[in-house]
């Protein structure tokens, strides 16, 4: 029996290829139009594709724009039983708890459904890829032998090292979402102005913009010329949503100087669509980072 299973939840956009590999057990989010529920365990598993989410996302009203959901308490409890069947141990990585309930309410599953097994909870303070970086590193470590212990104190060194960095030129969607008041969605819109996004501290930060999308592609290339240099792991995730012209440019220059690193370029899952409209790019990497980097 292996000493640690991985459990994360749906929003860590790895690909169900990596999630069978390295054994991660995963809880399912929701995606929620109406009276419509959806399910999605990872980028390639679901029950709403995400071309199917830009197609509705496109016809739905703006009083009734979709929302997501954490996973029931039924379902970490589903989880966590498979997860001891093969494990003695339970890390659990899961999306800031500053943006959901999920970490909250696998605590509580935890300790009231488990009081006798080992289960950590590990808030990734982040959100997509995020998640699913930190997720992909403890399940590759556990399967390489390694201790709970020595798999907490990696995610912990590494958490504040985890850049994850969306480009979204769609200001109506943000705007709708409550992300932008409406005084800066109209003076964006005006200056064609396109803002940058990342995570930090758990929460979305506003790190600066770009004017228009011919800008945002050379300055990506740009950037990712400095990440592929400094990334501290062999991963680095790039994804979309719709923009997938820009994102193949973008991928282009950093497989041309990708340093022997993996890139993984994909269509992200519904769920990101759900906060930022179908028109954005994200970046994932563990490295250093600089806003100057991406804004000069």
């Amino acid at each position: 029996m292996a000493k640690v299973a991985i459990v994360t939840d749906g929003v860590n956009d790895l690909s169900e290829e990596m999630i069978k590999e390295y054994d991660i057990s995963v809880v399912p989010y929701r995606v929620i139009f109406g009276d419509e529920i959806y399910r999605v365990w990872s980028r390639d598993r679901y029950t709403l594709s995400t071309e199917d989410f830009v197609q509705k996302l496109t016809q739905c009203s703006k009083k009734n724009l979709p929302h997501t959901s954490l996973p029931s308490p039924g379902e970490f409890v589903q989880v966590f039983e498979e997860a001891f069947e093969k494990a003695d141990s339970v890390i659990a990585c899961l999306i800031s708890q500053k943006l959901s309930g999920a970490c909250q309410s696998a605590t509580r599953v935890a300790e009231s459904r488990f009081p006798d097994k080992d289960i950590t909870v590990f808030d990734t303070a982040q959100t997509m890829a995020g998640t699913g970086i930190l997720a992909l590193e403890a399940a590759r470590m556990a399967k390489s032998g390694k201790t709970k212990e020595e798999i907490l104190n990696r995610l912990e060194t590494l958490r504040d090292e985890v850049q994850f960095i969306m480009i979204i030129p769609d200001l109506e969607y943000f705007y709708l979402q409550g992300r932008i008041g409406r005084a800066k969605k109209l003076l964006g819109m005006a200056f064609n102005k396109i803002p940058i996004v990342n995570m930090k501290d758990g929460v979305i930060n506003s790190v600066g913009s770009f004017s228009g999308k011919k800008h945002l592609v050379e300055q990506m290339k740009k950037f990712t010329q400095k990440v592929v240099k400094l990334a501290k792991t062999d991963d680095i995730f790039l994804s979309y949503v719709s923009l997938k012209d820009e994102t193949d440019e973008i991928y282009e220059t950093m497989k041309a100087n990708g340093n022997g690193l993996t890139i993984h370029k994909y269509q992200s899952s519904s769920i990101i669509g759900v906060y930022t409209g179908f028109e954005v790019i994200a970046l994932c990497y563990i490295g250093d980072w600089d806003k100057d980097w991406l804004l000069k």
